[in-house]
């Protein structure tokens, strides 16, 4: 897995990140395709937005790149790819005033008036390669996009961000991951729907403790590192158990969660609804299933 084609075919559309940016205001875009999995409410974005506060407890960190002090004393430029409405981008922003902040989505769910001068969001798909030159940013960041991936797309979005980073820089991709540990009948038949759903998509979610692989087939990521913290989901796991029951509720219990996983489960949409709103909760109280999340960085080497 090179880059050195990908560099080559995106040649004519790269953006200069050194000039401004015109974000104009855009509104929510309805999905047709795969709009459970995409952000499409305010409901979903705020849940996005309290998945990330709680990724950032469970680790106690935005990042696991070793790039602090860089981005503390340094102007670094910073690129976020499938930023959705920009979270982790506004905590960093704020936080490391002297660099440059980038978020990339198709979905343009992202702020683009109340922001940092320093954050800048641009409305590109990242499946047809990134719009940026080669050796761009210092740090390149991805996270949650387990659902939209496709198995045989990763190698080339990895190959992008490796592309588009410095040598010296860093890439780093954050998942939610689940090894079935602890689960009630529900909350597998929650998950095999998932799968399914995946499946038919072609997106194979079990690549996904296994993307160190893929960035180390890379020669200029040959080192890799994965940090996994794990966490129980519901009343038994705590404050973060709480929080990710929230999450994980309020995220199946919609139209479009109901439209997509109702037929798949082989139920109706009135007990699709009772299953998520009662039973599921009820079960949480009982059992003690176990999730976690991964962390995959790696650093860019010059092997020129």
């Amino acid at each position: 897995m090179g880059n050195n084609n990908s560099s080559l075919k995106h040649k004519n559309k790269k953006i200069e990140t050194n000039k401004e940016i015109d974000n104009k205001t855009t509104e929510l875009e309805e999905k047709k395709e795969l709009k459970y999995y995409i952000p499409n409410n305010y409901d979903d974005i705020d849940r996005v937005h309290m998945f990330h506060f709680l990724q950032r407890y469970i680790f106690q960190s935005n990042f696991s790149s070793p790039i602090e002090e860089r981005l503390m004393q340094e102007k670094c430029k910073v690129l976020d790819v499938g930023c959705g409405p920009g979270t982790w981008l506004l905590d960093l922003a704020n936080k490391y005033e002297k660099c440059v902040f980038y978020g990339l989505d198709n979905n343009p769910i992202f702020p683009n008036e109340i922001k940092p001068g320093n954050l800048n969001f641009i409305k590109a798909g990242m499946f047809d390669g990134l719009p940026f030159p080669d050796n761009e940013f210092d740090f390149v960041h991805q996270g949650f996009v387990l659902f939209v991936v496709k198995a045989d797309q990763w190698n080339f979005i990895i190959s992008e961000m490796i592309r588009v980073t410095k040598p010296g820089g860093y890439i780093e991709l954050l998942e939610p991951f689940s090894s079935f540990r602890g689960f009630g009948p529900i909350v597998r038949k929650i998950h095999e729907a998932h799968l399914a759903s995946c499946s038919e998509r072609g997106v194979d979610m079990k690549v996904l403790p296994n993307l160190d692989k893929i960035i180390k087939s890379n020669q200029q990521t040959p080192i890799v590192y994965k940090e996994e913290r794990f966490f129980i989901s519901g009343p038994n796991g705590g404050k973060v158990g709480t929080a990710h029951e929230d999450i994980y509720v309020g995220y199946h219990d919609n139209d479009a969660a109901m439209e997509n996983l109702s037929p798949i489960l082989g139920i109706s949409k009135e007990k699709y609804k009772i299953m998520i709103t009662k039973d599921l909760v009820e079960e949480l109280k009982h059992t003690s299933p176990e999730f976690s999340l991964l962390r995959f960085w790696a650093k860019k080497i010059n092997n020129n």
